[in-house]
């Protein structure tokens, strides 16, 4: 036998209609508040990523025999990090052997990554059997990560992405300036003078020997053997 409920009284339906309204206030709250705490979050990434690239150049400057004074020490958060990362038992990196590797690590992830923060990425090389030299491992980490031809910062804070179109660029870059170069060389100096022309060509040649590593890096990294040899050499002026 079927047993019918009776209909909710019209007083319990207002009460039902009121409650429903106030939980939807209520969550337009929370979401506003949520946009607003993730705005801050992302400032504040933002700052800690610029505060960490400054720690890095004051570490190289002051030789990394100067440790600097955490911020995280009294209130520690699960992503900070000890003071030397020099583990027992993994290869240790130092200098441009860091953005190398770290551009190879990510490459060799199973599943392609199109940007990563920065963060995340120095975790992978600790996973993949590196460490860190320094006194701030972290900093050291991004300030070479910075410094990559093969990596460029994205417009979110703190992420960064391995840029695979970079030999290309920088080529396009050496031809022009070694174009420039053979211009300056062989024009006559004409009323700018030979000073000008001097300082110019040095302007140059620094430039030149600059893409050439960078290249030279590059195709290291990405394995680009097939296009080393066609890799275009400077043009010297005595």
């Amino acid at each position: 036998m079927a047993v019918a409920l009776p209909n909710p009284s019209s007083r319990l339906l207002r009460a039902a209609v009121a409650e429903q309204d106030d939980l939807v206030r209520h969550r337009d709250r929370l979401t506003r508040e949520r946009v607003s705490l993730l705005s801050d979050l992302r400032q504040l990434d933002d700052a800690l990523a610029a505060v960490d690239r400054r720690l890095a150049v004051l570490a190289e400057l002051a030789g990394e025999t100067r440790p600097h004074v955490a911020t995280t020490a009294t209130n520690p958060t699960p992503d900070a990090l000890p003071p030397s990362d020099e583990r027992a038992g993994t290869e240790v990196l130092r200098g441009p052997a860091i953005r190398e590797t770290a551009v190879r690590v990510l490459l060799a992830q199973p599943e392609p990554i199109e940007a990563l923060h920065y963060r995340r990425w120095y975790e992978l090389i600790n996973e993949a059997g590196y460490s860190v030299a320094g006194k701030d491992p972290l900093a050291v980490f991004l300030t070479q990560l910075s410094r990559s031809p093969l990596v460029r910062k994205t417009s979110a804070p703190g992420m960064y992405a391995v840029d695979r179109q970079a030999p290309i660029r920088i080529r396009h870059r050496l031809e022009r300036l070694q174009s420039e170069l053979r211009e300056v060389t062989t024009a006559p100096p004409g009323p700018v003078g030979l000073e000008a022309v001097r300082a110019r060509r040095h302007e140059l040649d620094v430039a030149i020997s600059q893409q050439e590593r960078a290249l030279e890096e590059s195709l290291r990294v990405l394995g680009g053997d097939q296009d080393r040899a066609s890799a275009p050499s400077a043009a010297r002026s005595a």
